[in-house]
């Protein structure tokens, strides 16, 4: 609780200056340089407008490569910024008067995997907010599996740990999805196929995720 209300007085102290609600497409033309180093200031702004006027958001990195807005709501993006990686950022409440923006970096190599952090909305990085630290047993439905007598093989199956987040763009929640359909042994696929989870969905409420039922 202590560090709970910590986390408010400073979020509310370094926002004093973003007291006006902006939407997903301020804090993205205003996000650091080093964060997305390719995409100048001038670029993500010409992605907005684009996207906001209907066309293909579509423009050359400083490297020369492609980046596309695929998705823009008032509180939601989704950014392609090569063909094997991409960038959403979503806001979410942290109180009736403090929001915390996450953003989730994903690359294909070739498994999709993500990695998720969060900042004010001053983009100071917030380490108290921890995203749910998954491995794929989490992604194995134990129940069944005693039922079907494969508990006692689930460390056996050696698994690598890779899990792709997708925020909703209309609710504060996350879709984590799994790769084990495609890095499980095919020799064992079909004895485990009846206990596979392909995704679980986490609810935000006030700094905290709570995984809820599909």
């Amino acid at each position: 609780m202590k560090k709970y209300t910590i986390l408010i007085i400073f979020l509310f102290l370094t926002s004093l200056s973003d007291i006006m609600a902006q939407s997903i497409a301020h804090y993205f033309v205003q996000m650091p340089a080093n964060m997305i180093p390719t995409i100048k200031t001038e670029t993500r702004k010409d992605l907005v407008d684009f996207y906001q006027n209907g066309k293909l958001a579509s423009m050359l990195t400083s490297f020369g490569g492609e980046v596309i807005l695929k998705e823009l709501t008032d509180n939601y993006l989704l950014l392609q910024i090569s063909d094997h990686a991409d960038i959403q950022m979503k806001i979410l409440p942290l109180t009736d008067s403090t929001r915390v923006l996450a953003v989730v970096q994903t690359v294909l190599a070739p498994l999709k995997h993500s990695t998720v952090k969060f900042y004010s909305t001053l983009w100071e990085l917030l380490p108290q907010i921890a995203f749910p630290s998954l491995t794929y047993r989490d992604f194995l439905d134990m129940e069944k599996g005693k039922v079907l007598g494969l508990s006692d093989h689930f460390n056996d199956i050696s698994l690598r740990n890779f899990i792709y987040c997708k925020f909703r763009s209309d609710e504060p929640q996350v879709v984590v999805y799994s790769s084990i359909r495609e890095d499980i042994r095919p020799e064992i696929k079909k004895d485990f196929e009846p206990v596979i989870i392909d995704s679980l969905i986490y609810d935000w409420n006030k700094g905290n995720f709570k995984n809820i039922k599909p």
